[in-house]
């Protein structure tokens, strides 16, 4: 598989809700950074979290990939992704209850897949404020801590 097909195999992994194909996809060092981890490294059992937690809140999540260009073992690409916060969110502070809004949200994704063919990083970035504005919940609970 290339880079750009496990990339492609990673985002078809979220929108069909599998866990289990998408963790078999990163690689066992795998890091990621993004948005919702304030840029700080987190590994494969934070995207496992993650994803359920996701799975629960937004269960009709999908991600269209848009564009998507690979350059060796680097692949770029453009997501738009949606879904409507339907189920309760849990955080670490509390839960959040479900406002049954929906959101449409540009992301834009890079990736390093190592030479076994998983993913060893993913540097993610989107607008959290906007995706907090059109889901209806407040700011300051994805806020960064300092």
């Amino acid at each position: 598989m290339t880079p750009k097909e496990t990339v492609i195999n990673y985002w078809r992994a979220w929108t069909e809700h599998n866990l289990e194909d998408l963790l078999a996809l990163l690689a066992p060092d795998f890091i990621s950074r993004s948005s919702l981890s304030q840029g700080r490294p987190v590994g494969k059992d934070m995207i496992a979290m993650g994803f359920k937690l996701f799975d629960k809140s937004l269960p009709d999540l999908k991600e269209e990939l848009v564009s998507i260009m690979a350059d060796g073992n680097t692949v770029a690409c453009e997501v738009i992704e949606t879904a409507t916060f339907t189920g309760p969110m849990q955080l670490p502070s509390g839960a959040i209850a479900p406002t049954n809004r929906s959101y449409k949200l540009p992301v834009g994704a890079f990736f390093r897949v190592n030479p076994q063919g998983l993913i060893a990083e993913q540097r993610t970035y989107w607008d959290t404020a906007d995706w907090e504005r059109q889901i209806g919940i407040d700011a300051k609970l994805f806020a960064p801590t300092l």
